[in-house]
């Protein structure tokens, strides 16, 4: 699958002019159907270009239960806890490259592995496994892979590779993986010009209630700011894995304007946010890492992750009339405060329905065991050093074109004067400072449970996962 250069509208942002106890607020966000409810999916045209599309999620539920019944119940493969060892799929995966055999969902899905909540080596195999509860594989109507009973993304391979190439065997490692999504300082100056222009102008109530007018400010607003930038840090633009954290944050963004239904009762930003005289600040969302507990043996040999993975923060940051910006320091107005909360309190119904969630905390999930792996020296243990898993041309997984700019696009709500400029984001994910030894816990249950976790003595040759 090839993915756009430009991504149109992973970024938003609000702005209103000052006019005298009424205004316009406008809020900026991407391309796509933003304003129908549903549940995310994608499409790519022929120039490359990839845009959002809103699937019915009733519809989507319905596909599924009905491939859920044609199958047999005693073939659905679903588990509470799936081991997979890594050095024993990357074997198996080299041997089918090597005899022309096409990688099956079975093997991209990693055997249907949904969360991985243990990390452990097996010194009796050498074998270095990750652990979760795991479905059914099913390739969906929008080509992902979720479980074919809960409709759950499913952990991917390619991300798997892409994030243990992040923290490869006798490399350095990798600080931050994640992304930004941010206007230019030249975008932000246009736009605090445009808008001292049209407020010296004077606006009045007419006007307020002139799609016309609405239509040529909004315009403006879109051209002064122009493209913003994406930044992806730690692993390659050009990968599935960098795709999902900016659509990840974009869709966070949509939601957060009132332009896509999160499909649960919340409360978003618009719905809450109230004027602010004055303020000149450039609002953050942005997701982090989110474990009540990363807890390890005592020879470090195992990891055991603990909680959601992911919380949505805020932050405001000063805009100057020149287009810089400065860290305030601050979490958020009380809007925002309140969208980051309940966002992070309902992120799993949030992700049931919209997908690329659940595929980012996944993306959180494979950095820090995939770091865990690196800093505690499982691959010289194992005697394992990526194998194919290492390099790009025996096992590609740069597929996607690379994600650059996105094209600001505008929608707005009529409020109460006020001066909110652009929203930005991004995705952080402090792999290597989670699993720094004095901050994970040393936990002797966790032995104990991986006792009961090693691999079966009659495992086949060609076999890399069991339950």
């Amino acid at each position: 699958m090839r993915y756009q250069t430009l991504l149109r509208a992973a970024w938003t942002f609000a702005l209103t002019a000052f006019l005298g106890g009424t205004g316009i607020t406008v809020f900026g966000q991407g391309g796509g159907d933003g304003g129908n409810p549903g549940v995310a999916g994608i499409s790519i045209d022929a120039t490359g270009v990839l845009r959002v599309m809103q699937v019915d999620p009733k519809l989507a539920a319905m596909q599924r239960q009905a491939a859920l019944q044609s199958k047999p119940r005693n073939e659905l493969k679903t588990s509470p806890m799936r081991m997979v060892s890594l050095n024993r799929l990357e074997s198996y995966v080299n041997k089918q490259l090597q005899a022309g055999v096409a990688l099956s969902e079975e093997v991209m899905s990693l055997a249907g592995l949904q969360r991985l909540e243990y990390v452990f080596y097996l010194p009796e195999t050498k074998d270095i496994v990750i652990a979760g509860p795991a479905d059914q594989w099913y390739l969906d109507h929008s080509n992902r892979l979720v479980g074919l009973t809960n409709g759950k993304s499913t952990l991917r391979l390619d991300d798997l590779v892409v994030a243990l190439r992040a923290f490869a065997p006798g490399e350095g490692a990798t600080s931050v993986i994640g992304c930004s999504i941010d206007p230019t300082p030249e975008g932000l100056k246009r736009m605090s010009q445009f808008h001292s222009n049209v407020a010296s102008n004077g606006i009045n109530a007419a006007q307020l209630n002139s799609p016309q007018f609405v239509s040529q400010y909004m315009s403006g607003m879109r051209d002064a700011l122009g493209y913003q930038t994406i930044s992806i840090k730690g692993v390659p633009k050009s990968t599935h894995f960098a795709q999902v954290l900016v659509e990840a944050d974009y869709r966070m963004k949509l939601i957060g304007i009132g332009l896509q239904d999160p499909m649960i009762p919340m409360t978003t930003w618009i719905q809450k946010t109230r004027p602010r005289p004055g303020a000149n600040a450039l609002q953050r969302w942005y997701f982090e890492a989110d474990y009540s507990t990363v807890a390890s043996n005592e020879d470090g040999t195992a990891m055991h992750l603990v909680g959601k993975g992911v919380k949505l923060s805020g932050e405001l940051e000063g805009v100057s009339k020149d287009g810089s910006r400065q860290r305030s320091g601050k979490s958020g107005d009380a809007a925002s405060n309140t969208f980051t909360k309940e966002f992070t309190e309902k992120f799993d119904a949030i992700a049931e329905a919209t997908p690329v969630f659940n595929e980012m905390r996944n993306l959180f999930d494979i950095s820090i065991a995939a770091a865990f792996i690196q800093d505690r020296g499982l691959y010289s243990k194992a005697g394992w050093n990526l194998g194919i898993f290492g390099s790009e041309e025996k096992f590609a997984v740069y597929g996607a074109s690379e994600i650059n700019q996105v094209e600001t696009a505008i929608n707005y709500v009529i409020k109460d004067a006020q001066l909110m400029t652009p929203i930005g984001g991004g995705v952080h994910i402090a792999a290597r400072k989670l699993v720094d030894p004095s901050r994970v816990s040393v936990d002797s249950s966790v032995t104990e449970k991986i006792g009961k976790l090693g691999a079966p003595k009659d495992l086949a040759n060609d076999q890399w996962w069991w339950d």
